[in-house]
């Protein structure tokens, strides 16, 4: 009955323990969640924009890429693009900024093979709906179809402690490469200067050079490359005026009249854009380890263009306790963007997509700081681990007064069970410096318990 009733009063506040640690480690797994878990299951976008075009033999264009992790956190890329190297060129392999924050290799092309590849890391990974991997500058070389295809061999690696191999959704894109125009009559415009730019002016002044000789020009305006104006005199002055004219690629054509002759047709592109960008799609993440530890949280957003394309996001930020008097200053960014989430904030996230002829749109979100109870918890851990760990001590020498069982020995078993759950957390946590600390001074104080325990039992 006596040995019955010790190992009964041994095995409670083992009991207790495991209780109160299965809570703690419930709670902090929750915290940890989205930082070491990622859904297997999630499959990664790589995508060429725009998906289709038109471009004039001789023309140079961009061509970005980019990846949609789709909620996933990404760790590296190695991505490889093949291009019809009969019809393309490329002039230049990568402008503008990338998500990739650390360059495995220089992206290289091979204009002789049509393929080129960005290999690089993300350090601490990222999670983004748009991300920028990189940008192509190709030269149209000659007419047809060209296509430009994501390599089936191309590999992204989720951030999870196995570097998960992530599910592709490769893109393709197919452009129509224009026979070169005709060279004529010169053709030139004040309102709209060059033919591969977007102008979000919608009057157009259209000149052209008068050589010795002639005696009258035949001019059209469409939407057509290769239209031939007719046999009709329009006009002998050497400009143009257009009026409120429609979004879209315009084509000016004109013909001059020497010695009873018609020349060669000259040709010039107006690209007019007063439209602006559809609305963005804004969303956030807290990701608690982020928001937790960091406070920060993750604004993503996505937006497209039907004509010039989008050009660039700014984002700007409201503080809603603060005067209204006061204006945000917008910066230019990518998705995801961290926001800063103090306790008891309320912060009005808006963003602002341009596209290339200067067109914008903008929407908002409205973030507050979340998760009190959590983040609580987690910035108190030490102190509540401590306090319980006195609660027990306590208990175990109220236990003591009851029965001849050894509170040292219990202690033990407390002990043994508690370093095994920091060696683990402790490795969880190798690049968290703070969460190291905390836990190498609760190594501490648990020695210090230990000896006073041990003290007790010897008087």
């Amino acid at each position: 009955m006596t040995n019955h009733y010790k190992t009964k009063s041994f095995c409670r506040p083992r009991f207790l323990l495991l209780v109160i640690f299965f809570i703690f480690n419930f709670v902090l797994n929750i915290a940890y969640a989205e930082k070491f878990n990622v859904d297997e299951k999630s499959r990664v976008e790589v995508f060429l924009s725009p998906r289709s075009g038109s471009f004039v033999e001789g023309s140079t264009f961009e061509v970005p890429i980019f990846i949609n992790t789709n909620g996933a956190s990404v760790d590296s890329i190695n991505i490889k693009i093949n291009f019809d190297k009969d019809k393309l060129l490329i002039t230049q392999p990568s402008s503008g900024k990338s998500i990739i924050g650390m360059w495995v290799e220089p992206p290289k092309y091979d204009n002789s093979k049509g393929t080129i590849s960005y290999i690089g890391t993300m350090p601490g990974g990222i999670v983004t709906e748009s991300g920028l991997i990189g940008a192509i500058t190709f030269k149209a070389l000659n007419y047809g179809q060209a296509v430009v295809s994501i390599d089936s061999n191309s590999k992204i690696l989720l951030k999870d402690e196995l570097q998960t191999k992530a599910v592709l959704d490769l893109g393709r894109a197919e452009y129509n490469l224009l026979k070169k125009l005709s060279e004529g009559v010169v053709v030139f415009s004040e309102t709209h200067p060059s033919e591969g730019k977007w102008y979000n002016n919608n009057n157009a002044v259209v000149s052209w050079q008068v050589t010795s000789g002639v005696t009258g020009f035949s001019f059209v305006l469409d939407n057509k490359p290769f239209t031939v104006p007719d046999n009709i005199i329009d006009s002998n002055e050497n400009t143009k005026y257009y009026e409120n004219l429609s979004s879209g690629l315009w084509y000016f054509h004109i013909k001059s009249l020497k010695n009873n002759a018609w020349g060669t047709t000259g040709h010039f592109i107006l690209k007019i854009d007063t439209v602006p960008p559809n609305l963005p799609t804004i969303g956030y993440n807290n990701f608690l380890a982020s928001t937790i530890f960091a406070g920060r949280t993750f604004i993503s957003f996505f937006a497209t263009d039907n004509l010039s394309g989008v050009d660039h996001y700014e984002v700007g930020v409201i503080d809603r306790s603060q005067t209204i008097t006061e204006a945000p200053v917008f910066i230019e960014t990518e998705s995801p963007f961290q926001v800063p989430v103090l306790e008891n904030s309320s912060l009005k996230i808006i963003v602002r997509v341009i596209d290339k002829a200067g067109n914008e749109s903008e929407g908002f979100i409205e973030v507050s700081s979340p998760l009190y109870f959590v983040r609580f918890i987690t910035n108190n851990f030490l102190f509540i681990i401590i306090i319980l760990l006195f609660i027990l001590v306590l208990f175990s020498l109220r236990r003591r007064n009851k029965n001849s069982q050894n509170p040292t020995d219990t202690f033990i078993t407390l002990d043994t069970n508690i370093k095994k759950y920091l060696i683990k957390r402790k490795e969880m946590n190798k690049k968290n410096t703070l969460e190291k600390e905390k836990i190498d001074i609760l190594q501490e104080d648990l020695e210090n318990f230990k000896t006073e325990i041990e003290n007790n039992d010897l008087k």
